[in-house]
């Protein structure tokens, strides 16, 4: 019984650049009788990452991006006047309540603007390092300017791709230091408070944290998939990982406890029992 349901990309598993697949899968998705019964009672947002956008690890070359962007906003029903409708890319913000229990969330868009990849070499690694923007200046200038007007209680962040874990080979912030670097020093310049990053993509489910200056905290909620899980995967190295390596089909549920000042974060399996929780303070 969510308030608010929130995509995290690979809502929809596209063929590699065809619109024609994307559209009638998205169809498909809003007749799902479960669906259906989430949309009528829940509040519901979302970006994409690479299986929606169109075309597995794209970005920025993606021929595509255009059309697949207005297939994202009619699946999730973002009004015409929505001031995303007016730019390039598929990224949002909403903010709710006032005063001392008023929450953010900005939805990131990792693919529309994302640097192509150099393939690396080394077998423990897809892709080399990339210098590169990852959210585009145009997105990189709106979050700035969103954050320096912050004064939420709760900020949540929206995006595919892992935040904080960085050593498994596959897509990751940390594939673009620089912009992981820029994120992080924005947060830090803004004071913004109770930092939680969501993430997808994966397969699998994890918590990680990260100290970005002194007692001041980053949280990465990993939560992937409620259809399709890496199960088979028993092992990977993440320093920052604060919870198990969760791998079997999982959602993610974040509760906000305003009297205690903190949040419960919980990794839920499809029968609904608990995998793993979390209580994180405000900060």
């Amino acid at each position: 019984d969510p308030e608010v349901w929130v995509w995290l990309g690979d809502i929809v598993y596209s063929e590699n650049g065809n619109m024609k697949d994307l559209s009638e899968k998205y169809a498909l998705q809003k007749q799902l009788p479960a669906y259906k019964e989430l949309a009528e009672n829940t509040t519901i947002f979302g970006v994409w990452d690479d299986h929606d956008f169109g075309e597995n690890d794209a970005g920025v070359s993606f021929s595509k991006k255009k059309e697949s962007r207005k297939l994202l906003f009619d699946f999730l029903k973002i009004p015409k006047n929505h001031p995303a409708q007016e730019r390039d890319g598929a990224y949002q913000s909403y903010c709710f309540g006032r005063g001392a229990q008023r929450v953010c969330l900005y939805l990131l868009d990792v693919r529309y603007f994302k640097e192509d990849y150099e393939k690396d070499p080394s077998p423990n690694q897809r892709y080399k390092k990339n210098k590169g923007l990852l959210l585009g200046t145009d997105q990189w200038n709106w979050l700035e300017k969103e954050l320096s007007a912050n004064d939420a209680t709760i900020n949540l962040f929206a995006g595919g791709i892992q935040l904080l874990s960085s050593e498994h080979p596959y897509e990751k912030w940390a594939n673009f230091p620089l912009a992981q670097k820029r994120f992080f020093d924005l947060l830090v310049k803004y004071s913004i408070q109770t930092p939680i990053y969501l993430s997808g993509d994966r397969h699998i489910a994890e918590v990680s944290s990260q100290e970005i200056k002194p007692n001041y905290w980053i949280y990465d909620i990993t939560s992937s998939g409620l259809t399709h899980s890496y199960d088979s995967l028993e092992d990977e190295p993440n320093q920052y990982r604060i919870s198990p390596l969760l791998t079997m089909l999982n959602f993610g549920k974040i509760e906000i406890n305003w009297k205690t000042f903190e949040l419960q974060i919980q990794i839920i399996n499809v029968d609904g029992i608990s995998q793993f929780t979390q209580k994180i303070p405000f900060q």
